[in-house]
């Protein structure tokens, strides 16, 4: 069922992937409640042409779904109830690896750790206080525009299988989300089983230390190593496409406002020399230059599209020196300048 998708085949420019399986939970939840094709249709989806069982489909086709499927079924709260439901084994080998750990802080750790291997759009980072563990749910590009019901997903399936670990006898301190509040937070709070607050810093699952520490029933330590062997294999043995591509990605997004993404400086910030990074990236098939097109042209479409920001100040987010730079790149990519893109995608 989710192993279906129209056009999508993956390339070396696109980074942020998720495998094609990911999308199983959102039809999951669709059966019988809309029709599928048509929430399929809006977002590029073909339910009618299979993928093969390793594919992988760009990160942004599982957010898109997950949108649409929350205003087809008229559901606010959506990604928390795929959340809610989601079995952790459904995650592949990620899932089978939380399953197996010894304690609750060591799941999470394990997702930290473990997570490329599902995705590189987002990650689990960990804070440890003397009485409290920190769990934040942090996108790749924190520039892009919020995805709430993947987030609350993301967040409810994290908190939902520690409390099934422990048998309902742990439930975060409390929970914050990024985005505003959108419905009714009591859903939120009755999922959770915790105070939840909106436009906060960051996505974050609190939790007091000494339950986090409690053992798991469902701990199998041989198991666990023999799981851990293979994802550090694994992750040994990504291919340049899944790693060095997606962080040289976020390096040049996150230095492009500077005007300074440049090949030497994105090299430094990753540890490498430039002539190691060009190697790699030639490896997979592209060029630190096709690359930084690719990331400007992508982004200044999208803020084109979705923002009201200026031409000027997309001009000075992407680092270009002038409105008239954009100007010209842009029309080079589309033949038509900004102004005009955007009057006709919005019409």
């Amino acid at each position: 069922m989710a192993d279906h998708v129209k056009d999508m085949t993956i390339r070396d420019t696109d980074w942020s992937t998720v495998p094609a399986s990911a999308l199983a939970n959102v039809l999951h939840a669709l059966e019988g409640r809309v029709p599928l094709q048509a929430v399929c249709d809006e977002v590029g989806l073909d339910l009618a042409r299979p993928l093969e069982p390793e594919a992988r489909v760009p990160y942004r086709l599982l957010a898109d779904l997950y949108e649409a499927a929350a205003s087809w079924t008229a559901d606010p709260w959506f990604g928390l109830h795929v959340g809610a439901n989601v079995d952790a084994r459904s995650f592949d080998l990620l899932g089978y690896l939380a399953l197996t750990t010894a304690t609750l802080a060591q799941m999470f750790e394990v997702l930290a750790r473990y997570l490329p291997l599902w995705t590189t759009s987002a990650a689990f980072q960990i804070e440890r206080s003397r009485t409290t563990l920190a769990i934040s749910w942090v996108y790749s590009d924190r520039e892009a525009p919020i995805r709430r019901h993947d987030c609350e997903m993301s967040i409810m399936a994290a908190a939902g299988v520690g409390g099934l670990l422990q048998a309902g006898r742990w439930h975060p301190r409390e929970v914050h989300f990024r985005h505003p509040r959108s419905a009714d937070p009591s859903e939120h709070v009755r999922l959770l089983c915790a105070p939840v607050r909106f436009d906060m810093p960051s996505n974050v699952i609190v939790c007091d230390a000494a339950s986090a520490a409690m053992p798991l029933a469902t701990s199998d330590p041989a198991l666990h190593e023999l799981l851990r062997d293979l994802a550090e294999r694994r992750l040994a043995a990504r291919p340049v496409r899944a790693s060095t591509l997606d962080d040289t990605v976020a390096t040049i997004v996150k230095l492009l406002p500077t005007g300074d993404a440049q090949l030497s400086r994105v090299a430094r910030t990753l540890g490498l020399g430039a002539r190691t990074l060009q190697r790699r990236l030639i490896d997979g098939g592209t060029t630190f230059r096709d690359l930084l097109t690719t990331v400007r042209r992508d982004r200044a479409m999208h803020a084109l599209v979705h923002s009201d920001l200026s031409v000027g100040e997309i001009a000075d987010q992407l680092g270009y020196g002038s409105i008239s730079e954009l100007h010209r790149a842009f029309r080079s990519w589309v033949g038509v300048g900004p102004a005009a893109y955007r009057r006709a995608r919005r019409e």
